[in-house]
């Protein structure tokens, strides 16, 4: 579903990841964990081209990108193959709710509008927010932004869903809802690439999580595995009171 390999990315002389390999099943839910600065964020948005590789290929599903030779048709091709959950929501904020999830399905997939509103209809009432849909961002709590942040991924019906810390920006007490969002998804079989700092949400929710810093993958493995019987040193003083004997 995807494929990494040899991906390589530079900030000017600031060599951010350095040969990533890397390979995602269809339908496996993998969290990415790592200390600030350790490049996970960027190399989920290398995925999708948010963030260009300076080298390296990316295949999803039947599509493949060599960085070297990439064209625009080609990085669009594999950018609608994914959708992404963002950080800062980045919605529509003169939009409405359901403007916001419409504005994907009308722009990048054609959909005529009566179309687009009753798909857009459908993925709200799935994150619990069919109360809302004529209500505007300012309107919303943190939680219920980034709730029609999902919506608007989900309604692309992408092939991969990416999250990129999904609830860093929330207050504590709207974190539940946003996770428990996320786990209705799960349960539906996508394919998903989470980068979090909720130790305990990718314990539960991720068939394999990754353990990143300086640039590289230190390790990887099943939840289980990674969280109760670590191999490597940094792994375990980095999930700390998270590791159980």
């Amino acid at each position: 579903m995807i494929k990494l390999e040899n991906i390589h990315k530079y900030y000017d002389s600031h060599h951010v990841l350095k040969g990533i390999n890397l390979t995602v099943d269809k339908g496996e839910v993998v969290a990415v964990l790592g200390p600030s600065g350790s490049g996970k964020s960027t190399l989920l948005r290398c995925i999708n081209f948010l963030e260009q590789p300076t080298s390296g290929i990316v295949e999803i599903g039947s599509k493949r990108v060599d960085v070297a030779s990439a064209k625009k048709a080609d990085i669009f091709a594999l950018r609608t193959s994914t959708g992404m959950v963002f950080q800062q929501y980045n919605l529509f904020k003169n939009l409405t709710v359901l403007q916001n999830v419409m504005v994907g399905l009308t722009s990048v997939k054609q959909l005529k509008k009566p179309e687009a509103k009753t798909k857009s209809q459908d993925m709200l009432k799935k994150v619990g927010l069919s109360d809302k849909l004529s209500h505007y961002p300012a309107q919303l709590s943190g939680g219920q932004q980034q709730r029609v942040g999902i919506a608007r991924a989900l309604a692309l019906d992408p092939e991969v869903l990416l999250f990129d810390e999904p609830t860093s920006s929330l207050d504590p007490e709207l974190v539940d809802e946003v996770l428990a969002t996320i786990r209705n998804v799960a349960d539906t079989g996508k394919t998903m690439f989470i980068v979090t700092h909720e130790l305990s949400f990718a314990r539960e929710i991720s068939d394999r999580v990754i353990f990143m810093e300086d640039g590289v993958i230190i390790e990887q493995g099943s939840a289980e595995q990674i969280f109760t019987r670590p191999q490597m040193e940094r792994t375990r003083q980095f999930l700390g009171k998270a590791v159980k004997d």
